[in-house]
């Protein structure tokens, strides 16, 4: 009966098998699962049993695999170093294979990172979806159940101002025993603005989405300031506003996100949609969840993607116009040299 040897290293568990060497991190989760598992297989006589073992520690030593057995299938090893989401084309990133060992490890449904994956594959940039995963990974934004994640902004509140005085209505109490000013509490119900004036998104209410035309948002990550919705990092917002300012979670969805500038080190992003869902610095009367906000995100995807058909249509058409014509050309030339 042949047996198999675990050779343990302060840095490595290596098990070698029809003569390859199958490797796991000796701080993984899984190492002394490894080991048992080749103590299992030596003391084992059935070969359907041995078999069974060696394909657990092939798929614990190799993390695509892992990945692969542990989604359901709904990711797919190509055999080299790529991982397709099934029935896609673009290969996982680093990032997401990370989070889904993490998942995996953590007996986590793997279900929102799929979502989060299928949301930024609708995203029509392909350059921004890598500043995305350095945006996630560098400040550890929650992902959501139905893809999107979790963001902040720092926003003011919009006042009303007296008509008549121009002065700003700030409603005033005082302590009846002391006499002394009760400080303004924030709360859900108020309306805010952003600190930078712009064309949209200059009114902002909890539970309601904040969008722009993402024609008018500068993509380009290399301009620090510019068009688009801004949110950001708690360590980016936490002093914004000069310690007057409110802190608001947002959500975003993958397929929003339009910019994320170079020089904020992966704490500032632009996106052209968010949805303010909680007051951090203040009481929430009420509670907003992404189911209040995915209605709303399917029947605008739905209109992206007939704008972006639309969009494709129109450039094929004069693709085909402008090859229609080169023929036409060259047939011409054809003919006078006949």
């Amino acid at each position: 009966m042949n047996y198999l040897v675990a050779k343990v290293t302060p840095s490595d568990v290596t098990v070698i098998i029809d003569g390859k060497h199958k490797r796991i991190r000796k701080d993984s989760p899984d190492a002394d699962l490894v080991i048992a598992l080749v103590k299992q297989y030596n003391s084992c006589k059935f070969l359907e049993e041995r078999q069974d073992i060696i394909t657990k520690i092939e798929e614990l030593c190799n993390p695509a695999k892992k990945i692969q057995f542990n989604s359901d299938g709904r990711f797919e090893f190509d055999g080299n170093s790529a991982m397709y989401l099934k029935g896609t084309s673009d290969p996982i990133p680093e990032f997401l294979a990370k989070r889904l060992l993490e998942y995996i490890d953590k007996k986590l449904d793997v279900q929102p990172l799929v979502n989060f994956w299928k949301n930024t594959l609708l995203n029509p940039d392909k350059g921004v979806r890598q500043q995305l995963f350095g945006f996630l990974e560098h400040n550890g934004h929650p992902i959501t159940d139905k893809g999107y994640f979790l963001a902040y902004k720092a926003v003011g509140v919009k006042r009303k101002f007296d008509v008549e005085t121009g002065e700003e209505v700030i409603n005033i109490r005082y302590d009846e025993d002391t006499g002394e000013r009760v400080e303004e509490k924030l709360n859900h119900s108020m309306t805010f603005k952003p600190f930078h004036s712009g064309a949209h998104g200059m009114t902002i209410k909890m539970g309601d989405p904040v969008t722009m035309p993402r024609e008018e948002c500068d993509s380009d990550p290399d301009v620090t300031c510019s068009a688009g919705l801004h949110v950001g990092s708690m360590d980016y917002v936490h002093d914004f506003g000069y310690g007057g300012g409110v802190i608001l979670e947002v959500l975003v969805s993958p397929r929003n996100v339009v910019a994320v500038p170079t020089d904020y080190n992966n704490t500032k992003m632009r996106c052209c949609e968010y949805y303010p869902i909680a007051i951090t610095n203040g009481e929430n009367a009420n509670i907003y969840l992404e189911s209040d906000y995915s209605a709303f995100d399917m029947a605008t995807m739905v209109d992206d993607i007939a704008q972006y058909e639309e969009s494709k249509g129109v450039l094929i058409k004069q693709i085909e116009d402008e090859l229609a014509e080169r023929s036409a050309v060259a047939d011409s030339l054809l003919l006078d040299h006949i």
